[in-house]
């Protein structure tokens, strides 16, 4: 896979919004079912207008890659959760955290990412040993200190990703890991996936991974622009 199969987008919802909700007027993008959803989120204002500025960054995204063909159009749902545009179009997924959204677009493959924002991490020791034994059972992300709550959240936005990527939903993947559900890791014979997974390079203080089929080998992150006159040059 190059580059130029793969887009990741880092969006700060706060700094992007104003723009985001001057090109959803402009050029509407969001479909029914998005709004549908803008609409439940009344009850938490912040929530809300966050999710609405991530879910138009995602469409904006798109589009470059997709074309206009896809505004307004409902997404997929698979069983395990994982959203897509249908059969020939690019694959994509979201994760978002607090006020920041991380958005990838593959060519070649379905795609998973994961963000999350450092934080002090209420956990037993048997949980972070678990969860860093599983990320590094799947991903080789070396050694990871379990007492770090840094190192358990690298960990995490790695089984994210790849659960994102496969399709599979984190839980299916933490129970087969024995993350939970049991003791020890199954020891069923299943075939895993094989998926490549890399940490990413996103502002402090958020930490984040990508996974899909293949990777490039250095993955640059792109940072959704918050001015007008700056978007056409993003969308290029």
């Amino acid at each position: 896979m190059s580059l130029r199969d793969l887009d990741v987008v880092f969006v700060d919802l706060d700094a992007s919004r104003a723009l985001l909700e001057h090109e959803e007027a402009s050029t509407p993008r969001l479909s029914p079912s998005d709004r549908l959803r803008v609409d439940r989120l009344s009850g938490d204002p912040v929530r809300q207008a966050r999710w609405r500025a991530s879910r138009i960054a995602t469409r904006i995204v798109l589009e470059r890659w997709a074309g206009r063909s896809v505004r307004g159009a409902e997404f997929e749902i698979a069983a395990g959760g994982r959203p897509s545009l249908g059969d020939g179009l690019p694959h994509f997924n979201v994760s978002h955290t607090a006020s920041v959204a991380l958005i990838a677009v593959c060519q070649m493959s379905p795609v998973g990412v994961d963000v999350e924002c450092q934080r002090t991490l209420s956990m037993s020791s048997e949980r972070r040993r678990r969860i860093v034994a599983a990320a590094d059972d799947l991903a080789s992300v070396g050694a990871l200190n379990p007492e770090s709550d840094v190192d358990v959240l690298r960990a995490w936005v790695r089984l994210e990703a790849i659960a994102k990527a496969r399709g599979s939903g984190i839980g299916v993947l933490l129970t087969e890991e024995g993350v939970i559900g049991g003791a020890n890791r199954s020891t069923r014979e299943t075939e895993k996936p094989s998926l490549a997974s890399a940490a990413l390079d996103v502002a402090p203080p958020y930490i984040a991974a990508i996974a899909a089929d293949t990777l490039p080998s250095a993955i640059s992150v792109r940072r959704f622009p918050a001015r007008v006159e700056a978007l056409q040059d993003f969308l290029r």
